[in-house]
């Protein structure tokens, strides 16, 4: 939208206040880099959870990982997972469970 408003009012302010318009937007464009410096907090190498205590939302991913947990049991992928798990830990499975594998596999080369 913003990019819009600029080009709607640049060819106005270009014929108004000629040179000003390049001042205005050097300003402008001078204010932002200084917010960005001084007042947006560095998240280069954070993770999401420090990036929730920088930006005040303390609780945000942990609440977002343990509603996720709640759905999957309630839809029973967790049970699934486990019993993949479970049988691929000792080697045991139904022939049907290892011919899927070996499909999933075949279709993933």
């Amino acid at each position: 939208m913003n990019n819009f408003i600029v080009g709607q009012v640049t060819p106005d302010m270009l014929q108004k206040i000629t040179y000003g318009t390049y001042i205005l937007f050097g300003c402008l464009t001078t204010l932002g880099a200084a917010f960005i410096w001084f007042i947006v907090p560095e998240t280069k190498r954070l993770t999401l959870e420090e990036m929730d205590i920088i930006f005040g939302s303390e609780g945000t991913a942990q609440a977002d990982f343990e509603r996720m947990e709640e759905i999957n049991s309630e839809i029973g992928l967790t049970a699934i997972l486990t019993n993949q798990l479970a049988s691929a830990g000792n080697g045991s499975g139904s022939e049907a469970e290892k011919r899927s594998k070996g499909e999933h596999a075949e279709h993933a080369v």
